[in-house]
């Protein structure tokens, strides 16, 4: 037999000096994993035990059970507070330097795990009437306010002071940008921009150093504004007008990349899809979609049924991924049972083209787009389902980890129904 693992005496207990003895042990034929090893201070106390004596060729066996018991809540608010306002002093220090700010943070994130929401939110908010410092400090507390967020916290209590912060971020990058990309001479089709810009960057960011500041900056703070867009469509669309500024960098910075993927997300957006040749569709209305890989999903799993339609479509593991209830991915492979096109797709008869004529691409719903793509027709977003001209499939997976995405079917529309909104798409075409 040997000692395996020995838990400290818990300073929250007026009896710990009891409990430091306490220690698990194995034999040679049989271990036992012990409990959560993270020192934490929890008291764990004996409530009965069995031991036979060692000298014997009987197996020791041990019955423990464990109570788990937090600090004291006033102890935890204290060093809560406490180590928000350390947090907030050392980023506010000129002479802090960046590991001190770090390890403020780390220990400010240290202190939140036992806390309280409500000491979770008033930590938040003081912490959100800081984003105003310079980026590199500013970035460093939107980090840790987007960490309390993906742990559960109110995203309200910060969002829009992290919008703010975020303007002048994209309109110094966006300057950084411009600057840059006037060095640059015409690109070549192999040429990757942001690899290209990246070789200058160090160069123009001499000359430009506030910008160059933000840039940087930049690569820590979009990540906690993804996580707060994420579960805040209210913060998601009140951003929406820095869409412009995000995607003017989106090809040259990460953040941009996804920060204008993200704002280009619809929330309550009408929608119109029929499949011409069943004589069915429905109107209805899309929120948190993503790209159109997302969407030609969550459409096979909520058309409506025809006679012809033989099993599902798509499985429930690979709809639950698309729609942001299950895992970010699964391995599975989703194929596609249509070609998606645009209103503009169909005919004067109210047929859609020959999807083997190369010309029928041009009113296609291309998988790689985003639903903000989609033309708009008497005020929905129009999608016609044709037989598909040759299998597609992709991995099943959602883009964002925590964003949620729905398509709401409002009204299924009967055979009559359907011909009307064909009928008036088709004169619309030819007008």
């Amino acid at each position: 037999m040997k000692e395996i693992f020995q838990y400290p005496a818990s300073p929250h207990h007026r009896n710990s000096s009891t409990f430091a003895s306490i220690r698990w042990w194995h034999s040679a034929n049989q271990e036992m994993e012990s409990p959560d090893r993270s020192n934490r201070h929890f008291i764990f106390g004996v409530s009965w035990d069995i031991v036979r004596p060692i000298d014997t060729d009987v197996e020791i066996s041990v019955c423990v059970e464990f109570r788990l018991k937090r600090p004291p809540t006033r102890r935890v608010n204290t060093m809560l507070a406490e180590t928000t306002n350390v947090l907030i002093a050392t980023a506010r220090n000129n002479h802090a330097t960046a590991t001190q700010v770090n390890n403020a943070a780390q220990s400010f994130l240290n202190a939140a795990v036992d806390a309280s929401p409500k000491d979770i939110g008033s930590a938040l908010r003081s912490l959100g009437r800081h984003l105003d410092l310079p980026p590199q400090r500013s970035a460093v507390l939107a980090l840790v306010c987007g960490a309390l967020i993906e742990r559960g916290a109110d995203p309200e209590l910060i969002a829009d002071r992290l919008t703010d912060g975020l303007r002048p971020l994209l309109v110094a990058a966006v300057e950084l940008a411009g600057a840059g990309m006037k060095r640059i001479p015409q690109l070549t089709q192999e040429e990757n921009p942001a690899e290209v810009f990246a070789a200058i960057l160090p160069e123009i960011g001499a000359t430009m150093p506030d910008q160059f500041a933000a840039w940087e900056a930049l690569d820590q703070y979009w990540r906690p504004v993804i996580a707060v867009y994420s579960v805040s469509s209210r913060a998601r669309n009140a951003a929406k007008p820095l869409f412009e500024l995000a995607s003017k960098i989106s090809q040259l910075h990460e953040g941009g990349h996804w920060l204008a993927l993200m704002l280009s997300v619809l929330d309550d957006e009408p929608v119109l899809v029929i499949e011409p040749l069943a004589s069915i569709g429905f109107v209805g209305r899309i929120s948190g979609v993503v790209d159109n890989f997302q969407l030609n999903t969550l459409l096979m799993d909520v058309f409506p049924r025809t006679p012809s339609t033989v099993g599902r479509r798509v499985t429930p593991t690979a709809a639950n991924v698309a729609r942001g209830e299950g895992p970010q991915v699964s391995d599975e492979t989703v194929s596609s049972k249509w070609n998606l096109y645009t209103f503009q797709g169909l005919q004067s008869d109210g047929r859609l083209p020959d999807p083997s004529h190369t010309e029928a691409t041009e009113a296609w719903v291309w998988n790689e787009g985003i639903p903000a793509d989609i033309p708009q027709f008497e005020g929905y977003r129009v999608v016609l389902l044709g037989p598909s001209s040759y299998a597609r499939s992709w991995p099943s997976q959602r883009m964002f980890t925590s964003l949620p995405a729905t398509v709401r079917i409002e009204k299924v529309l009967n055979p009559a129904e359907t011909q009307e909104w064909l009928s008036r798409i088709a004169a619309g075409n030819a007008g």
